[in-house]
């Protein structure tokens, strides 16, 4: 499950108290918002409320004619390849259906935004300020974001195409039940804002698990709360290779105390994330102390033992030698943990027992 941007066009404005007579979806994209959707509501964007998402969080309303305009713009700028004409083919396909054009774009960027946001509490002040940076709404905001597009590398075309993220039936569909008049203006961008600077993408986070949020109930007028993907324990694995840094031993010990630490982490999480991250937590806790426990011994034998062992590296090597594979053995750990975290697998190293998870009955 992913978290998504949504494409739908409308023939009426969301937040004038009027039902939506039409809302067709066009496209989805997982994990980002691709030019593409940014692009078609370029040039006329300004803020509405969200049609899936409560109050207060918003969507960008653009005219589907003038997006539609400004993408043609791009394409007329791309490569003449065969496959980035098959892709533009296939836009142009979609967005010259009848069965496809109205009115206007809407875009709903609530799913992305929340997963940049910091403040788990209320995110929707921050998921506001990511929303109003995406109304372009004058000339020169559409070739700041055209001039953007051109520089994208060859593998980002689907980002400027939405070449396999054309969907008429997309995750989620707005009801088209009667829509609540705004209580406020919606907060357009000054006009100067983002003249210039390229658009921001999120990217796609550490964590396949993202949840996915129930639509809104409708009656009621209360908030949906927005909430970032819970943690898998791909960061606490990935902390381990703090190890790496050319610093021996101090690293050592602040790889495993740093990774003890994260791994108690209480901030909400899957099941698998929960145990991840508690074994993660042992895993630092041994090599913490296996790392204490075997200098503290090389720097003994080093004053016990006399000169008849002087003259070879062991048995004075031996501490030394145990920890550098003790830490190989981490830095493999490290990884191997982070990438199966990532991908909501539990990896469970032999390690000393003594944290466990918290899981919920």
């Amino acid at each position: 499950m992913a978290n998504r941007s949504y494409l739908y066009v409308v023939d009426e404005v969301p937040g004038q108290g009027a039902p939506l007579t039409r809302v067709s979806g066009l496209s989805e994209w997982n994990w980002d918002v691709p030019l593409l959707h940014e692009l078609l509501v370029s040039g006329s964007g300004r803020l509405v409320p969200s049609t899936i998402w409560d109050a207060p969080a918003a969507a960008i309303l653009g005219d589907y004619d003038q997006g539609v305009a400004n993408l043609e713009r791009l394409f007329a700028r791309l490569p003449q390849d065969q496959e980035t004409q098959r892709q533009i083919a296939e836009a142009r396909s979609v967005l010259g259906d009848p069965a496809n054009r109205g009115r206007y774009l809407l875009l709903e960027v609530a799913e992305i935004h929340v997963l940049s946001a910091t403040d788990d509490e209320n995110p929707h002040p921050e998921m506001l300020r990511e929303a109003q940076g995406m109304v372009r709404d004058t000339e020169h905001h559409v070739d700041a974001l055209i001039g953007a597009a051109l520089e994208l590398p060859p593998e980002k075309l689907p980002e400027l195409t939405g070449s396999g993220a054309w969907a008429s039936s997309l995750y989620f569909e707005p009801s088209g039940e009667q829509q609540p008049p705004a209580q406020a203006a919606p907060v357009q961008a000054a006009p100067n804002a983002h003249a210039t600077i390229p658009p921001s993408h999120s990217g796609p986070p550490t964590s396949p698990n993202a949840p996915q949020f129930g639509p809104p109930t409708g009656a009621a007028a209360a908030p949906v709360f927005l909430a970032r993907p819970l943690a898998n324990g791909a960061t606490q694995w990935s902390l381990g290779l703090i190890a790496v840094i050319p610093f021996p031993f101090v690293t050592a010990i602040t790889a495993g105390i740093v990774m003890i630490a994260a791994g108690r982490s209480r901030a909400p999480a899957t099941e698998a994330g929960e145990r991840n991250r508690t074994n993660a937590a042992n895993w630092g806790l041994t090599y913490l102390l296996s790392s204490i426990i075997l200098i503290a011994l090389h720097i003994a034998f080093l004053f016990v033992l006399d000169d008849t062992y002087s003259g070879s590296f062991f048995p004075i090597g031996i501490p030394i030698t145990l920890w550098f594979a003790v830490s190989v053995t981490h830095i493999v750990f490290s990884i191997v943990g982070s990438v199966k975290a990532s991908r909501g697998v539990v990896f469970a190293p032999i390690a000393l027992p003594f944290f466990g998870p918290r899981l919920r009955g």
